[in-house]
């Protein structure tokens, strides 16, 4: 396929998929080289003032309104927390999508706290899941509001905007970029339908008016897939809307994962075959072309792959050591729903749990000391889900020796086979 214009080269390059050059000489390398050099620079300055941005944004918002509300600094007071640091800590624990809160009950005592809410929800987003969309919606901005005068800095953003997983693995093309947005805004639009349609008789949410219900619907759909913080009693809601939450806790890290190994210019040796093996003579004879749909379902069974066994393998060996208080009939809160609940929050790495009646921690706190150490395993194999099964070199400057590509820059993939007559690699 025909490259972008590169208007920061003084020459017309030949690009393949996910900004993979071809054909270059030694002056075009150099070239090549020297703009995504200085444009890695920038990249780094724009990703220390965004994470500087976002954390002291945090903290000039939530700090003022706490030390001037009544009722919500009173609230800190009683659990003997001091105000500043509250604000310092909830910022940064939101932004990290760490899940701890100063306060023990999570973020429930400030569910009718509208600004808090907003601001905590954003910085959840801002640190994980929408990290990429506003990390390119930043770099355009900047590009757009860059004065003429200053055409090697116009340079250098054009060049993070064309060719962005050159240069960082988290930031993405234009198109993938939007897909991501969209899955995201369904994904956040589902669980706020479904926690106001199936909670709409649950006494605890009863309790809560129209307007903070919608709220608190959101702060926890975005919260339910990375942060892990809750501004409702999870165990009390409706069993749908906690099926719901477990669901969204497990592929949580599937929309940032698909995006970093679809737009990998490595990915035919990491995880991703964009063409299976089995279309590559037809792609080669132009009688179809690559199905990005079909690269998607390859990644999400190859996933489902990694990911079902060890979670039941954990479920099962959890249930046998506390088979006892599952089998408890008077035991209500310790059910097998609320161990799996357990295994998958602490698989997806994002630490909801259903709780447990009298205590301030989550259901894991009430288990055994095995039981405990699978939770542990969980999470780390979990942490390492998302990972490429090789090394993905997003900085990839010309002069690097590497493989050849399996794909023309037509976007064709080419067959390496070896002749029997001369030995030899051939593309076919």
């Amino acid at each position: 396929m025909e490259g972008p214009p590169a208007p920061y080269l003084s020459y017309t390059p030949s690009i393949g998929r996910n900004s993979r050059f071809y054909d270059l000489t030694e002056e075009q390398r150099n070239e090549l080289g020297g703009i995504e050099y200085r444009s890695l620079k920038t990249l780094a300055w724009i990703l220390i003032a965004y994470y500087i941005f976002i954390h002291v944004l945090g903290v000039i918002v939530l700090v003022p309104y706490i030390l001037r509300s009544l009722k919500y600094g009173k609230i800190v007071d009683d659990f003997g927390v001091n105000k500043v640091w509250w604000g310092v800590y909830t910022a940064m624990s939101c932004f990290g999508d760490v899940g701890f809160t100063l306060t023990p009950d999570s973020m429930i005592s400030f569910q009718r706290a509208v600004l808090v809410l907003i601001v905590c929800a954003f910085l959840i987003v801002a640190g994980n899941t929408g990290f990429p969309l506003l990390l390119r919606f930043t770099i355009w901005c900047l590009f757009k509001m860059c004065p003429e005068r200053y055409p090697d800095k116009r340079d250098e953003l054009n060049f993070l905007l064309d060719h962005p997983r050159r240069c960082f693995t988290l930031l993405f093309p234009s198109r993938p970029t939007w897909w991501l947005f969209w899955i995201l805004i369904i994904l956040n639009v589902s669980d706020v339908v479904l926690f106001i349609v199936l909670d709409l008789q649950t006494p605890v949410i009863e309790s809560i008016p129209a307007g903070y219900r919608v709220l608190n619907a959101f702060f926890q759909a975005v919260s339910t897939r990375t942060a892990g913080t809750s501004s409702v009693p999870l165990g009390s809601l409706h069993p749908g809307i906690q099926c719901s939450y477990l669901i969204m806790m497990y592929i949580s890290v599937l929309p940032l994962a698909i995006s970093i190994r679809r737009t990998n210019v490595y990915e035919e040796h990491s995880l991703g075959i964009y063409i299976p093996p089995g279309e590559a003579t037809e792609a080669q004879e132009g009688k179809g072309k690559g199905d990005e749909g079909s690269y998607i379902k390859a990644h999400i069974r190859k996933q489902l792959e990694f990911d079902l066994w060890y979670v039941f393998l954990g479920l099962f060996l959890i249930c046998i050591a506390e088979g006892r208080r599952i089998e408890d009939a008077n035991d209500y809160a310790f059910t097998a729903f609320s161990v799996f609940f357990e295994v998958v929050s602490a698989y997806g790495t994002v630490g909801l749990s259903l709780g447990y009646p009298g205590l301030n921690t989550s259901l894991s706190g009430t288990f055994t000391t095995f039981s405990k150490l699978v939770i542990v395993a969980m999470e780390i194999r979990g942490r390492h889900r998302g990972l490429p099964y090789d090394v993905d070199r997003a900085v990839l400057l010309p002069s690097v020796t590497t493989p050849d590509s399996m794909f023309a820059p037509d976007g064709t993939r080419l067959q390496r086979v070896r002749s029997k007559e001369t030995r030899k690699d051939e593309e076919i």
